[in-house]
């Protein structure tokens, strides 16, 4: 179960050819030369909140920092700047007083006419550049159908179809033993593959890496045959030696170590065979090894983020602050992707919102074709049961799953009615009533004497703006919520666990909901794990056991059941709702796949 972070914003635009060939964009791009010097707009955004009347005070230390340059070449650049009158230099009199610039344009004029000129000649990566700097949103907000022509069709000479897509942050790690993000992961699907993948449709495991595979009656050891010929992207051949180290690259404390924990040997008798034996028997090991974060790595060369060498369809060209860039991998042992290139350009999700998949033709097409569909994952607020605070009585956690009403929340935000969450899956889910007037004799019960108590929410926008509500809905009875935000970093690093009583968060589950499922608390980088105390995980870790034992998926539907009403019986956790993905697809697009984590199989997208 990975965490549900709703944010790759894709914009692919597509445009007829002479010869009416549709092809996704033009690599590489015209004339995609950078504007001699972005370092102006720095400077400009970098002093903008201390700008008054195009006046500004400034220290040189922090113009070395923000360039990384010398003073010597400071002076240099803001001679230079004066030359071309941009701004005027005056120098502080006096040791320690602080020298002045005055800019002879507003920012916010000079800011929309170096848009209009980028969009003009296609210069997307100055543009993306502007972007990225911390200058008002409301300024470049109403760029986005122009934004969305840059992403259009130019006819390739070279005939290849290229998708130009948005991703609104930077992504973490794409290290599959630290990875537990959704967009991260989907991305390393792009790139690697496992031994084994899982088919829901038909659930069952097929072969991957891993052509064929048998086990002994007690499921402890494992045999898998490889493939042979299949080769990485630095041209390396396959081998078992090379699923031994990225089985021995998980170690215990990282977060999915459990995927590997059960093993006691591994053994590779030639370089088409290993071999897998288990400390206790596993049935449901298989599954495993289907698991994104198992994706084969090289064994000659060591693991590096920004060169990811994998077997996957796709590889990684180029990783950037602006862009990371997939290509397709022409020997690839499976089906090559009829896509040649993946572009992921960074830019603000406030200034482009939309989310489609759509093409741009000569002609407009005037309905396209709508997929709304129920994400499956959900959003909850956890309760961290490691610190001694209000939240340990269950009476004023039942008062908080009385006052924390998703359809309530939803129509005072203004927000589309929720599908409300009971499950971790929303074919599972039902609706629970809610009595706001229980509220002041459950709190009464608790002994809450209103201390306060700090929530966390991941520090993007709708995130925010749901805490918010949460805290005004608490003030109204006298509950005392200080709110707080954390970067993925923070996350990771275990920054707040300390300091925070209860985070908003989400899950969202690959196609294997019942692997995902386990490794919601599994995986101690979750909150499921990480809150909890150890008498909860020891009713929980003694379900899971069960859950693996079993080899029948209604018997494990059985124990989901008992483990989702021991979390609501108890409001260990508080369900919120599922949410509603919608896109709008140009009906010229064809092969539209949704894989794990609700994402777009890439594999198999391409243009009639």
């Amino acid at each position: 179960m990975q965490h549900s972070l709703l944010l790759l914003s894709i914009l692919p635009f597509l445009k007829r050819g002479k010869k009416g060939i549709i092809n996704l964009l033009m690599s590489p791009f015209p004339e995609m030369k950078c504007i001699k010097d972005l370092s102006y707009y720095t400077l400009r955004a970098h002093l903008y909140s201390k700008e008054q009347n195009k006046q500004v005070p400034f220290k040189f230390e922090e113009l070395e920092t923000l360039w990384f340059c010398t003073r010597k070449n400071v002076k240099r650049k803001l001679r230079k700047y004066e030359e071309e009158n941009k701004l005027s230099y005056t120098p502080g009199i006096g040791r320690g007083n602080p020298s002045r610039l005055t800019f002879r344009r507003p920012f916010q004029q000079e800011v929309e006419q170096f848009v209009q000129e980028a969009i003009r000649t296609d210069k997307l990566d100055d543009l993306v550049h502007l972007l990225q700097l911390p200058i008002p949103r409301a300024w470049v907000a109403s760029i986005s159908p122009q934004l969305q022509k840059m992403f259009g069709m130019q006819e390739s000479k070279q005939e290849k179809d290229v998708l130009r897509t948005i991703i609104s942050r930077d992504l973490s790690t794409l290290d599959p033993v630290y990875s537990s993000i959704t967009v991260e992961n989907h991305m390393i699907q792009q790139l690697g593959d496992t031994l084994v993948t899982y088919n829901e449709k038909r659930d069952e495991i097929r072969s991957r890496l891993a052509h064929h595979w048998q086990v002994d009656e007690s499921n402890t050891i494992w045999t898998f045959y490889l493939r042979k010929g299949v080769r990485f992207h630095h041209q390396g051949v396959f081998s078992s030696a090379d699923v031994k180290h990225t089985l021995e690259r998980f170690k215990p404390g990282t977060p999915f170590y459990w995927l590997v924990s059960d093993i006691s040997e591994i053994d590779c008798p030639n370089r088409y065979q290993v071999t897998i034996e288990l400390k206790s028997p596993n049935p449901f090991f298989l599954r495993y090894l289907s698991s994104t974060n198992l994706s084969i790595l090289p064994k000659d060369v060591p693991f590096d983020e920004n060169q990811w060498i994998g077997t996957g369809p796709f590889r990684l060209k180029e990783r950037s602050k602006k862009r990371i860039v997939l290509e397709a991998f022409d020997q690839y042992f499976l089906e090559r992707p009829f896509l040649d290139r993946i572009e992921f350009w960074k830019i603000p999700m406030d200034t482009v919102k939309t989310v489609t998949y759509n093409i741009s033709a000569v002609e407009e097409f005037e309905e396209g074709i709508q997929k709304k569909e129920v994400e499956t994952g959900f959003r909850f607020l956890a309760f961290n049961f490691t610190k001694q605070t209000a939240v340990q009585n269950p009476h004023f956690r039942t008062a908080l799953f009385h006052l924390l009403d998703p359809f309530r929340m939803h129509e005072d935000l203004g927000l589309e009615a929720p599908v409300e969450a009971t499950s971790f899956f929303p074919w599972k889910s039902g609706q629970r009533s809610r009595d706001e007037s229980q509220v002041p004799g459950l709190l009464q019960l608790s002994g809450y004497q209103g201390e306060p108590l700090q929530l966390y929410c991941l520090d993007f926008p709708k995130a925010k703006e749901e805490a918010a509500w949460f805290q005004r809905q608490a003030s109204q009875y006298g509950i005392v919520v200080e709110l707080h935000s954390f970067s993925l970093e923070d996350f990771y690093a275990f920054t707040f666990d300390d300091h925070a009583d209860m985070v908003f968060m989400g899950e969202v589950s690959t196609s294997d909901f019942h692997l995902s499922f386990l490794g919601a608390f599994y995986n101690e980088i979750l909150l499921f794990r990480r809150f909890m105390t150890p008498d909860q995980l020891e009713k929980i870790d003694d379900w899971l056991e069960a859950f693996k034992q079993s080899t029948a998926k209604q018997e494990r539907e059985k124990i989901i059941d008992v483990m989702e009403d021991y979390l609501k019986d108890n409001h260990l956790i508080l369900f919120q709702h599922h949410p509603i993905k919608s896109r709008v697809f140009h009906p010229m697009i064809q092969d539209i796949r949704f894989k794990s984590f609700g994402q777009v199989d890439f594999r198999k997208l391409w243009v009639k």
